[in-house]
């Protein structure tokens, strides 16, 4: 039975930030905002500066969402206020959720016909330009 990853502290997942986002852009200096981390039920969002003339500065997420659980980095192509990246995100988690919920195929007869032309999870998070800012190999 393999065992399943210990949640992210907050630290941790400051550290797991800035590898990620330094990883694209290794001449950049980031630094995370101290203001709006609070802990929410996935993580946290966390926002980041971006000191100095760098080139890239301006490709670089200004906030991120990590997942607490699974490690995931997720930053959006789109300028979403706080509050709404965190709504969307929720939104996509809970989806996903519901959908994973109906796996073994014990629907009610009419489902595939309420799905048809309905958009998968992970195409209403590229919709809403959601990204994941993946490790690069040989990190965690």
């Amino acid at each position: 039975m393999t065992e399943l990853p210990v949640a992210l502290t907050i630290s941790e997942a400051e550290a797991l930030v800035l590898a990620r986002v330094k990883s694209r852009c290794p001449t950049a200096e980031l630094s995370i905002v101290a203001s709006g981390n609070k802990e929410r039920a996935f993580g946290w969002v966390f926002e980041i500066a971006v000191s100095g003339a760098d080139a890239f500065a301006s490709s670089m997420p200004r906030r991120v969402i990590v997942n607490r659980h699974s490690r995931q980095v997720i930053a959006s192509s789109a300028d979403h206020d706080a509050e709404q990246f965190v709504r969307l995100y929720e939104k996509l988690l809970a989806d996903n959720q519901a959908r994973s919920a109906q796996w073994c195929g014990t629907l009610s007869p009419p489902w595939p016909w309420k799905l048809w032309g309905k958009k998968s999870v992970a195409e209403r998070a590229k919709d809403s330009g959601f990204y994941e800012l993946g490790a690069k190999e040989g990190e965690s």
